[in-house]
Formats: C-alpha cells, structure tokens, sequence
C-alpha cells in the first residue's frame, strides 16, 4: 500500500509539472469546480467555490468500500495480520495560494466528520478492532495545482489528518498494545490526494 501511494505521488508530481510552470495567464478565472479525489481514505467528490484566486472553499464526500490486505511480517508485533477496511466522511476545507506569481501552490486546512473502521484478523483467527469514531478531525497540507482557472484541473495534496487516535480492542492485551505501536494507527495519519475535475 505504501508503494502505490509513493508512485501515485511521483507520477502527480510529473505530470503536474507543466501547471507548474504556466501560471494561466490566460486563461478564464472560474467561480466553481468540481474534483474527483482518490486517498488511501477512498474516492471522494468535492465542490469548490473560488472566492478569489487566492482563496476557495472546498465542501468534499469521501470514503471507501471494504477492501482487504496483509500486513508484512514485523509490521504488528512481528507477526500477520489481514486488514479489513473501510471508512466514510464529509469534510469542508480552505485552500489558500498565497504567492501571487505561483497560484498553482497552495496552503489547505479543513475539518471532516466521519469514521475508519479497521478490523485486524490474526493467523490464529482471533479478531481486533481499531476504529476512528472520534469527531471532528483536523486536516493540514499543501497542494500542488488545482488553481482558478476555468477548464480542466487537477492537481496532488500532501497532508496529514491530526484525530484523537483509534479505540482498539481484542482479546490480547500484548496485541493491542502492538497495534498502538504500529504508524497505520496512531493519532496522525499521512494522506496523499490526487484530484482531477473541472473549473467552470
């Protein structure tokens, strides 16, 4: 899962490239888009309202179904774990571009409202949970593209979303201990978006 999300990154990064250096200059200022977001919280749909080229407002939908992977050994504890995930939110966020001659660069923070369940099967069958139903969460990050302009955007978001951690549970005391340990559960979870939509 990591992989796929550092390729995602990379290949954004490249293909991007050229939004970069063309700021638009003639292109038309929209005053709405919509975007298409893929995370490893799942697809989502957002609708943004541009106040000026500096500032928008984003009102996004997201989530995804559930889906199942495998953790490496020495990831939880030194030992196998499949992962069943899946997660569902609203969110509303604020993109700021605060450098005139760059507005391709952009500040974003927000606030979502949703859950991500987690349950975490061992290779002797016995099952853990670890659930985020706490609410709301922070988000902070920077964007890459995704500017006013009428057309075609997209753009890649890198950020992190600050919640009050999971609530785990399980028979062993040792494991959920393990689970806590482990980056993919703590109260600070990366995220990688990249976005694809229409400003009209």
């Amino acid at each position: 899962m990591r992989s796929l999300v550092l390729l995602l990154t990379l290949l954004s990064f490249l293909v991007i490239q050229p939004a970069m250096a063309d700021d638009h200059p003639e292109s038309h200022h929209a005053d709405y888009a919509v975007l298409l977001g893929g995370s490893p919280f799942g697809g989502s749909i957002s609708f943004a309202s541009h106040q000026s080229k500096k500032t928008s407002f984003l009102f996004s939908l997201g989530g995804a179904p559930e889906g199942i992977f495998s953790m490496d050994d020495s990831d939880i504890g030194g030992n196998k774990y499949d992962i069943e995930s899946h997660s569902s939110w609203v969110g509303a966020f604020v993109n700021h571009r605060p450098i005139e001659s760059a507005e391709w660069f952009r500040l974003v923070a927000g606030l979502g409202i949703g859950n991500i369940e987690n349950k975490i099967t061992a290779e002797d069958g016995s099952v853990y949970h670890a659930n985020y139903t706490e609410n709301p969460v922070g988000y902070l990050g920077i964007g890459f593209g995704v500017d006013t302009s009428a057309g075609f955007q997209w753009g890649v978001d890198l950020g992190w979303l600050q919640t009050a951690g999971p609530q785990i549970t399980g028979p062993n005391a040792e494991v959920i201990e393990d689970i806590k340990d482990n980056w993919m559960f703590g109260k600070v979870l990366p995220n990688v978006q990249v976005s694809l939509g229409y400003g009209f």
